[in-house]
């Protein structure tokens, strides 16, 4: 018997969150839930355990938004929406600060896409970290046989 499997959640903040996306991201079988602000996310975030946090900016000042967020997220990946607008500037600080960013509006291949991609980076840095932790719990000697059969090198 298989187990179902777990709805990917997501928390949308911003002062107004694109309802397309909402939409979108419902339809592909996230769960979703809009917050209009990362104080009002502070108490829902670790109850809610949001898989990713997408933070939608409308103008520069609001980089102060998706700095709260990554405050916040910990290790949960934030990914930024930007208008297609936007000035280069503010692009280059949003591209600089998430993990990654959409133009809104985007298809909803473009959305998957880049959900799909920051989650494949954010296994592959938990996996370098954990066997990171794993090489330091095994002793150091060369002729370590656990060494030398674990992770062999390329």
């Amino acid at each position: 018997m298989t187990m179902p499997q777990e709805k990917k959640r997501v928390l949308l903040i911003g002062e107004q969150p694109d309802i397309e996306l909402f939409a979108m991201l419902g339809g592909e079988g996230y769960e979703v839930a809009a917050l209009e602000s990362p104080r009002r996310a502070t108490g829902v975030f670790p109850l809610y355990k949001p898989h990713f946090i997408i933070v939608h900016l409308r103008y520069p000042k609001e980089v102060a938004l998706l700095e709260e967020c990554l405050a916040m997220a910990g290790t949960v990946p934030v990914v930024a929406t930007i208008s297609l607008l936007a000035k280069q500037s503010f692009v280059k600080v949003v591209k600089e600060k998430a993990a990654a960013f959409v133009v809104l509006p985007a298809k909803l291949q473009t959305i998957r896409e880049t959900l799909q991609a920051v989650a494949v980076l954010r296994m592959k840095h938990n996996f370098r970290r954990l066997r990171k932790r794993f090489w330091e719990l095994i002793p150091q000697e060369k002729n370590n046989p656990s060494r030398q059969i674990l992770f062999r090198s390329r």
